[in-house]
């Protein structure tokens, strides 16, 4: 059976854009970075670890944080009160 490749999930370092690493923007001169503003990403090694950090912490702080996380995969916002605010609109 073939080795299945999990991706990295990588996030913004000043933005709270997330997805796969096979998303990020790339410069000639610049490391990856957010597609839409340009940030720098932070990286966690597949999609099972940041699920599994996203339910901690939602446990312990954020009720509806995955569903938040969930919905805002690909989105570039500033803030993360921005971010919730637009996730209760929706």
């Amino acid at each position: 059976m073939p080795e299945v490749k999990t991706l990295k999930v990588v996030y913004g370092a000043d933005c709270l854009w997330w997805d796969t690493i096979d998303k990020v923007a790339i410069n000639k001169s610049d490391p990856p970075c957010c597609p839409h503003c340009g940030s720098v990403l932070c990286e966690v090694e597949s999609i099972e670890k940041w699920w599994e950090g996203a339910d901690a912490y939602e446990k312990g702080n954020q009720p509806g944080y995955r569903k938040f996380l969930e919905w805002s995969r690909g989105k570039c916002f500033k803030t993360f009160d921005e971010a919730w605010a637009a996730y209760s609109r929706w």
